[in-house]
């Protein structure tokens, strides 16, 4: 049989990455040979592991390789390959397809990060820089990694030190203690602040419809949130309560629909889109309550991305798909922590294109929202199945805002 030895390095017992290994030889059909493994003593200590890895001919040994360097494993040392993109969008055949797991490329000889790490994308070399890509921004002869030799990735490890993210991602119940659950996030976001992260929110319109817009919007004074990724119906909801006291036409005083509020959402629309936008209706005094009206107040930066659905849409929407992708991308630099709330495809959406060391917790009503999120890649999400409005209650007294 053909063999080649693989090295791997981290918390390789407790995050479970060599038993994933040894059975992913298995199940393609090889076998393995523990040559050395040496198992860190202390919290701060590493593992460290060598096998070797036989396969019957080479086509199989190559991809069972391919599939261990997901996980972190090491063989061949060599620089990556690269080649040149045909035209725009068209990448070569043999590219490689990033995971959301931190990504380095060997060049000349030394390990570089990628930049702008995120899942599904394609590495390339931009101001000589590797850097993740999506597909469609891929411009015509630029360097494309290829698959195969000079790139690694190291799978997320579960911390050693207590967290609530280290014990409880991808574990989607709603019989999981809340209290214990938002405490962890409030930790979180704390040991961002003190780290020089960025805390995202991605809100979804049942933050409004349930009340959460209040203690969001004291989250929003107090400085826990740093940016805002949404589409046209939160903001639209948020700013119709504050104008006009309904969200869809419901008074959200009594919870009674309101004669003909149906055209409340675009009254209100039509007023912002006037008056030139959200900023401007703020700074104009037409908009004086609301999180969108905290958001302008405090400067902080969103960005609402259209979709075929939206009614208007407000004037600060969006429109165009993949400029509200690379937007997205953009405002996603820097972030610690991610707070996915009441939003199925913002979400989801965000969940592509981020990094699986930024810590995440997504909040929904039902659990398919969640464990839709981890099916597709954002595995270090926790999924709290809960009413939006109380977790976002909770959340502002654990932080004292």
């Amino acid at each position: 049989m053909l063999h080649e030895d693989i090295a791997l390095e981290g918390h390789l017992i407790d995050s479970d990455i060599l038993r994933r290994v040894m059975a992913r030889i298995v199940e393609d059909g090889g076998e393995f040979e523990v040559l050395a493994l040496d198992v860190g003593r202390t919290n701060a200590d590493a593992s460290t592991a060598r096998l070797r890895v036989k396969a019957a001919d080479p086509h199989q040994l190559d991809a069972i390789l391919e599939a261990l360097s997901y996980l972190g494993a090491v063989s061949r040392v060599s620089d990556a390959r690269f080649a040149l993109a045909e035209r725009d969008g068209i990448l070569p055949d043999e590219f490689y397809s990033t995971t959301n797991f931190d990504t380095w490329v060997r060049l000349d000889g030394r390990w570089t990060p990628v930049a702008e790490l995120k899942m599904d994308a394609a590495i390339v070399l931009r101001d000589s820089k590797p850097t993740a890509v999506k597909q469609g921004r891929v411009r015509a002869g630029e360097r494309v990694a290829l698959r195969g030799s000079g790139i690694r990735v190291q799978p997320p490890e579960r911390s050693r030190a207590y967290s609530v993210f280290g014990f409880m991602s991808n574990d989607v119940s709603a019989e999981v203690n809340k209290g214990i659950a938002i405490a962890g996030t409030a930790r979180e976001m704390r040991r961002a602040r003190e780290n020089g992260e960025r805390i995202v929110l991605v809100a979804g319109p049942a933050i409004v419809h349930s009340g959460g817009d209040a203690p969001l919007s004291r989250l929003v004074r107090a400085g826990w949130i740093d940016q805002l990724l949404s589409g046209n119906a939160f903001a639209v909801h948020d700013m119709e309560k504050a104008l006009l006291k309904t969200s869809l036409g419901v008074c959200q005083m009594s919870g009674r629909a309101v004669e003909g509020g149906s055209r409340n959402h675009l009254w209100t629309i039509n007023a912002i889109n006037r008056a030139g936008g959200i900023r401007a209706a703020v700074q104009s005094g037409l908009l004086q309550r609301g999180v969108m009206h905290e958001l302008v107040r405090a400067n902080v930066p969103f960005v609402l991305a259209g979709s075929i659905r939206d009614d208007g849409p407000l004037s600060d929407v969006v429109t165009n798909v993949l400029d509200a992708q690379a937007a997205y991308v953009e405002a996603l630099q820097g972030a610690g922590v991610c707070l996915m709330l009441a939003s199925a495809l913002h979400s989801i959406a965000v969940g592509n294109l981020l990094p699986a060391r930024v810590r995440t917790v997504c909040v929904d009503m039902t659990e398919s929202v969640p464990v839709k999120l981890g099916n597709r890649g954002t595995t270090q999400a926790i999924g709290l199945v809960t009413d939006v409005g109380y977790f976002l209650e909770q959340l502002a007294r654990e932080l004292g805002a």
